[in-house]
Order: structure tokens, then C-alpha cells, then sequence
């Protein structure tokens, strides 16, 4: 990993999410052997098929979209893969930076507050003010743990919509699935 670039396309047997949604599909690239529980998260909390017909709920053109609240639908639930109530920690790698289609975990402002949602950085420029400080604690800053390679026209498509006044699609934005798997596994 010595020559990593989180913008490069898969490598075979490299770990993919697959997001359907009714604005499209878009694949991202997973990085569980960089941030290992950051991205594990994720990948267990879509084998559990927790995020199937859950909501991409807060939406901010030219900053990112939301989703993930599998419990309440409105980005107010959901928790780690761990089970109900719990909770998992940020973890930063210098080599994952919140540039557009960063896949990363929403949280509150406490340490360990992690739990199942999650967006992806739509602005164009990137959302560098979200990265961990290289002197700060753990808590400061989100934790990237995947990136989008494939689907930027269904990221553009979600985020383009018209919201309400607290960034709430006026229309529903349905992840219908998130399938985890290897890359070259697919079709």
C-alpha cells in the first residue's frame, strides 16, 4: 500500500460497496485495511442488509449527502453493527482526505460516536475542513473509509434535488440496497 491513492480504480479482490438507489447506483471503493474497523462498520451493517430501503435523509448540494439512519429514517438512529446502542471510534489515516466522493461517518462531536451514518462529499473542492487535524485528538475531524469510482452522475442526481429548509429531500431518496463484495466478483 505503499503506492496508495485513493482515487485509483479497485485493484482485484479489493473490497466494493455497491449503492442502489432510485437516482441510480453508485460503486465505491473500501478501505478496511487502512482504517480496518472504520470500514468493517460499514461492511457488516450492509451484510446485515440493514441499510436496504433506508434514506439518503439530509442533503446539501456542493457538500455532501447523507444516509444510513436504518432505525428512525431521519438522522436521528441507526447504530454500529456491534447491535443497538453501540458505537465505534474515528480512526485517521494522512492518506484518506475528504475530496469528492469521499465515502465517511457522520457523527455527534463526542469521541466513539459512530454508528451507522454515513455521507459522501459531493463538492467539487472537496471537504478538507472535515479531515482530522495531523495534531488533534481522534474525535476532531470524520473518518473516511471509502471512496466513489463509479456513479459521480447519481451522487450529482441526489444532490441536485430540491430539500427543504433543514436539508431534507422534498421527495424520498431510497437506498435500496448496499451490496458488499471483492471486486472482480461482480456480473
Amino acid at each position: 500500500m505503499s503506492n496508495f491513492n485513493q482515487t485509483d480504480a479497485p485493484q482485484s479482490g479489493e473490497t466494493i460497496a455497491v449503492i442502489s438507489t432510485n437516482h441510480g447506483q453508485m460503486k465505491l471503493r473500501l478501505f478496511p485495511e487502512i482504517v480496518g474497523e472504520a470500514a468493517e462498520n460499514f461492511i457488516e451493517l450492509a451484510r446485515q442488509g440493514k441499510y436496504n430501503d433506508s434514506l439518503f435523509h439530509r442533503v446539501i448540494e456542493n457538500f455532501m449527502i447523507q444516509g444510513g439512519d436504518f432505525t428512525n429514517r431521519d438522522g436521528t438512529g441507526g447504530h454500529a453493527a456491534k447491535g443497538e446502542g453501540e458505537n465505534i471510534g474515528d480512526v485517521y489515516d494522512s492518506r484518506l482526505t475528504h475530496i469528492r466522493g469521499a465515502l465517511s461517518w457522520a457523527k455527534t462531536s463526542m469521541p466513539n460516536s459512530i454508528g451507522s451514518q454515513f455521507f459522501i462529499v459531493h463538492s467539487k473542492n472537496g471537504a478538507h475542513f472535515l479531515d482530522h487535524p495531523e495534531d488533534g485528538h481522534s474525535h476532531q475531524g470524520y473518518t473516511v473509509f471509502g471512496q466513489l469510482y463509479e456513479g459521480f452522475e447519481t451522487l450529482d442526481s441526489i444532490a441536485c434535488i430540491d430539500t427543504d429548509g433543514r436539508d431534507k429531500p422534498l421527495e424520498e431518496v431510497v437506498i435500496e440496497s448496499i451490496v458488499v463484495e471483492k471486486n472482480g466478483s461482480e456480473e
